[in-house]
């Protein structure tokens, strides 16, 4: 221990009398560790720390993955889980969630709005350990009531919409058209799915049976007995898989089980986004490590008389590398400390970046494990970058060290591992150059698409529809739909006709679901097509389906490419027809005109429609979710004719409009009359989302913005790492060589000559540095394909372009040094030796 305390103290003693060194030296890797330690509590919150949830480690996901394609994931169905939940020898209990959370009007309690609602089995609070900070949990009895149910909502919810009133329980109102009761308040911070709390949490019973029995709309979630592991339950899943498949073929055919741990099922997906920006961090802590790894052995050619010293008398060379390890190990620690610091910035900023929809982000914190991370790559990066200096400094030879100014024997064994460092660093840098380059790359891409539509000017707003006057439910126990009434087409015709009337608005549109938008529940459907051999309702073809007004190509501008638009004649009792994009034309009557064609669509409980649609218009593909994805098939209806298609079930009905108004200016006071003339309608509809379509677009680049953000960050500070090291290399080296310049000059070589000299050996390295990069970004740069658009990730323009870049700032970076090669003074350099 003695011993330690004497490393430590000659250590701490060597770094204050190198300041500039210790200085560079800390702050590079602060900057390396501090980017490690923030991605690695993003890690850390979504994939690592376990859900706070007593016997967290028995809590499973389950559900359906395609046998043929195991990887993914869908919903099951309450038929599903019934089945699972009998006879099941390994499970204690299995509930459910509804996948994902759902938008809903609440009226009835002060001034309706749009809440978020989540619907929960009501066995899934007890299984999950959670108990209300007021009232009582749901039961079977409130889910299986169709008015006047007992709801949960979460205290974030009570907060804000209540004020924390303690009198909360008890007190009614409309949840869409349904009416509920609070029953409970949930403990803060209740959020499965980690994106953000809902606002309400209602039951659902699966032992009801009707028409949506079959509908996948479910994630089970179970507990396992004590002492059975996951492999085993997924064993056992999968031989019930094939039973079920042989017992209901029309609904499970190539239907597999799937089962994991809590936190995989519901976070696991983030590791596609999070895991390509670890290895970004940990190019850019490698870099920085190779930098010091550099001054280090650069300042032990300076100590070698020193070391010669102690070895002569006594010291051995396990003791020399233990020594110089202490000083490398501290320097590393005082890094990681001012790192761990940056780092509550960092995930500040993290957090800020991070899109919406990524789980668990306002959790991301340090804690233990976060400490422990940085403790250890601190560690570790200090005998990293500390061991190939020790070990070349503890090589001395006492003759050669010992002599007045005497130069060492091997100077150019130590500059080759230099240089070699430096190739590293440049090649690491490439990588991360390329990557940051790739993801600009497809910013600019993503940021030029053709929408589809000319989105300037255009305004949007939305509205969900609520109250049993918008639906009729006598057909629910034959149909499993609410068939919507005349009301809906009268709300549409007077909505639109007084917003156009409105200053400032040149015309409007309808549609269900507007594009791009992140909350969107847009509804898909598949269908037959006539004249074509007759296939089960599974292997139907899908489309997205939208009911729109006949104005709305003209608002979006939205091409007309064949036949022709809706009008106002296409009314309920008129025939049926539909208007679809290009790319369901070129998808299923390539080559062929499918004006004139016949389909028959499926209601949203996978029954064909009575009436079947003419098609007659095709129109051009829009961009339905992000402008980096590619359009889908796509199907137009006018609203008269929409009524089998609203999502709608007996105990939630909810119907929802878009309207996009072309406008002149966009203004607080048109925002305000938008509102007004809604609620003059029907006072109980919440309006909400008034935005411009470029502020949507913005929106839907998140993703795209994110990734370039930080990877640019990242890559920024690799450049300057990589730049500093060749920057101290080549003058190094211009140090050790002044007596051969010195004697070259006094020969005869001119400044240029002498300049082009030390810029050949830069560019050499910088040359050698980015052909092992760019052999390294071919298996580095395909981690990012799933966030590429109109860009391959080996793509040739962008890998010209960063090499040349990042040769120029080599170079430049060589000049320098170069340049003050050319300064020397042979007289001088000559005489000193």
């Amino acid at each position: 221990m003695e011993t330690l305390f004497q490393d430590l103290r000659h250590a701490v003693r060597m770094l204050v009398r190198s300041p500039s060194l210790t200085l560079v030296a800390v702050l590079s890797l602060a900057l390396g560790i501090s980017a490690n330690s923030t991605i690695f509590s993003a890690i850390n919150a979504v994939l690592l720390r376990r859900p706070p949830y007593p016997n967290s480690d028995r809590l499973v996901t389950i559900v359906n993955s395609p046998l043929k394609q195991p990887g993914q994931r869908y919903p099951v169905s309450t038929a599903d889980l019934v089945h699972w939940g009998k006879d099941n020898p390994l499970f204690d209990q299995i509930e459910a969630s509804e996948w994902g959370t759902e938008s809903n009007a609440l009226s009835g309690a002060g001034v309706p709005e749009r809440v978020v609602v989540q619907r929960v089995t009501p066995g899934l609070f007890p299984l999950l350990g959670v108990q209300p900070v007021l009232g009582r949990l749901f039961t079977e009895d409130d889910a299986n009531r169709t008015d006047g149910g007992g709801v949960a909502i979460t205290y974030e919810f009570w907060q804000r919409r209540f004020a924390g009133d303690p009198k909360v329980l008890g007190r009614s109102f409309f949840v869409d058209n349904d009416t509920v009761t609070i029953v409970a308040v949930l403990p803060p911070r209740f959020d499965l799915f980690g994106t953000a709390p809902a606002d309400v949490v209602e039951g659902i019973s699966i032992n009801q049976k009707g028409p949506g029995e079959t509908q996948r709309w479910l994630m089970g979630i179970g507990r396992l007995k004590p002492g059975i592991k996951i492999k085993e339950a997924q064993v056992s899943m999968d031989v019930l898989a094939r039973r079920l498949e042989q017992a209901y073929p029309d609904t499970n055919k190539g239907v597999g089980i799937k089962v994991q741990s809590l936190q995989d099922g519901l976070f696991g997906w983030s590791r596609q986004i999070l895991y390509p920006l670890f290895a970004a961090v940990a190019f850019v802590l490698l870099i920085a490590c190779t930098n010091i790894a550099n001054l280090l052995l650069s300042r032990a050619s300076t100590r070698r008389k020193e070391i010669g010293i102690r070895a002569a008398l006594g010291a051995s060379r396990v003791r020399l590398i233990r020594q110089m390890l202490t000083e490398s190990v501290l320097l590393a620690m005082s890094g990681g400390l001012l790192g761990l610091v940056l780092s509550v910035w960092g995930i500040k900023l993290f957090i800020a970046l991070a899109p919406r929809w990524l789980p668990q982000a306002k959790a991301i914190s340090i804690d233990a494990r976060v400490l422990g991370f940085t403790f250890a790559i601190s560690l570790a990066t200090g005998i990293l970058f500390g061991l190939a200096p020790a070990l070349r400094a503890s090589k001395t030879d006492l003759n050669d060290s010992l002599k007045e100014g005497g130069r060492s024997s091997a100077p150019g064994s130590r500059h080759r591992t230099r240089s070699t460092l430096v190739v590293i660093e440049v090649a690491l840098a490439l990588i991360l150059l390329v990557s940051a380059g790739l993801m600009m790359n497809t910013v600019v891409r993503v940021l030029h698409a053709d929408p589809g539509f000319h989105p300037n000017h255009l305004l949007t707003l939305e509205v969900r529809l609520i109250g049993k006057k918008y639906f009729d439910i006598s057909q629910w126990e034959k149909t499993g739909l609410d068939l919507v009434t005349p009301q809906v087409g009268i709300f549409c015709k007077q909505v639109l006709e007084r917003v156009r009337a409105l200053p400032g608005v040149e015309s409007a549109g309808l549609i269900d679901w507007l594009p791009m938008l992140e909350d969107a529940e847009r509804f898909g459907t598949n269908f037959a097509i006539a004249g074509r051999p007759a296939v089960t309702a599974g292997e139907r073809p899908g489309a997205m389906f939208s009911a729109i007004s006949p104005e709305y190509f003209r608002v979006m501008q939205i091409h007309l490419l064949r036949g022709r638009d809706l009008t106002e004649q296409d009314a309920a009792t008129a025939p049926w027809v539909v208007v679809i994009n290009d790319a369901m034309a070129r998808k299923f009557w390539p080559n062929q005109d499918p004006i004139g064609k016949v389909i028959t669509l499926d209601t949203q409980v996978t029954r064909a429609e009575e009436r079947p649609r003419e098609i007659v218009g095709v129109v051009g593909n829009v961009r339905q979710f992000r402008l980096g994805m590619d359009p889908f098939p796509e199907i137009y209806a006018p609203y008269p004719q929409q009524a089998q298609h609203c999502t709608a079930g007996a105990t939630e009905t909810r119907l929802h409009k878009s309207l996009v108004l072309r406008t002149s200016l966009a203004s607080k006071g048109l925002f305000d009359s938008l509102r007004r003339a809604v609620a003059e309608l029907d006072k109980d509809s919440p309006v909400f989302g008034i935005k411009t379509v470029q502020e949507t677009i913005s929106d839907s680049t998140n993703l795209e913005r994110f990734y370039t953000q930080l990877l640019g960050g990242f890559a920024v500070v690799a450049l300057l790492l990589a730049a500093i090291g060749i920057y101290g290399v080549i003058s190094y080296s211009v140090s050790e060589r002044r007596h051969e310049i010195g004697l070259r000059m006094a020969l005869g070589a001119q400044s240029a000559q002498v300049l082009r000299l030390v810029l050949r050996e830069g560019f050499i390295l910088s040359l050698a540095g980015v052909a092992i990069g760019l052999a390294g970004s071919f298996g580095a740069t395909p981690l990012l394909s799933d966030f590429l658009y109109g860009v391959k990730a080996h793509d040739p323009l962008t890998l010209t372009l960063v090499s040349l870049f990042l040769v120029g700032i080599t170079v430049l970076a060589t000049y320098i040094p170069a340049s003050r090669a050319t300064k020397v003074d042979p007289m001088v350099t000559l005489r000193h030796e």
